[in-house]
């Protein structure tokens, strides 16, 4: 019998490009595009393996998706699917992953086979310990200040989000660069390389 796959995937063309893919591999793919049609979705009728994208929009992310699923079938397999190769550049306390949860970054996926086995091997995983998620080498405060930098905020913008001084923004932004390996140069805007950085750092670029 097909292994049952729910695919939750907010954009339009990955999502039909992978839903035809694992359909193709003989999986019985339900895809939907947000949180609220997943969790119906799933309620109505329970996969056994939830692909989940991390970032769906405003509201649930796909990890809080999965553990709302977890709580609902402990034994449903979970795999994160996403172009964030931190989830602390989403939100910071995107931490720990659900028991047994895989964590595939699409931009390492260049075969689809490379997903199926990660869906194959997703539901003996479930019972296996929670696990910290992929991190950069980045703290979670500079992974934050990098995010809202990145957005567009000042220094005093950034330093009343998170409830600091300037003069610690300011800081925390050198010593971001330094564990990125950016540099301060004359003639190059530090601001701009980070930002640039976030965004390859989430999979996008600029």
């Amino acid at each position: 019998m097909a292994v049952s796959v729910l695919l939750v995937e907010d954009d339009n063309l990955v999502r039909a490009a992978l839903a035809a893919g694992l359909a193709h591999h003989g999986y019985e793919v339900t895809a939907v595009g947000d949180a609220r049609a997943a969790m119906s979705s799933f309620v109505d009728a329970p996969p056994e393996v939830a692909v989940l994208d991390l970032h769906l929009g405003a509201g649930p992310t796909g990890l809080d998706l999965a553990v709302g699923m977890r709580e609902r079938a402990p034994g449903v397999g979970l795999v994160l699917l996403t172009s964030f190769t931190d989830p602390r550049l989403l939100r910071t306390s995107l931490d720990t992953l659900p028991a047994g949860m895989l964590y595939l970054v699409k931009q390492s996926v260049d075969d689809l086979a490379l997903l199926a086995t990660a869906i194959d091997s997703a539901p003996a995983s479930a019972q296996s310990p929670a696990t910290s998620a992929p991190r950069s080498p980045l703290t979670a405060a500079q992974a934050d200040t990098l995010r809202l930098l990145a957005a567009g905020l000042s220094n005093s913008e950034i330093a009343r989000v998170r409830v600091v001084t300037e003069a610690t923004v300011e800081k925390t932004i050198a010593r971001t660069a330094q564990a990125l390996g950016i540099p301060y140069e004359e003639g190059v805007n530090q601001r701009v390389a980070l930002a640039r950085a976030y965004f390859r750092l989430i999979g996008r670029t600029t």
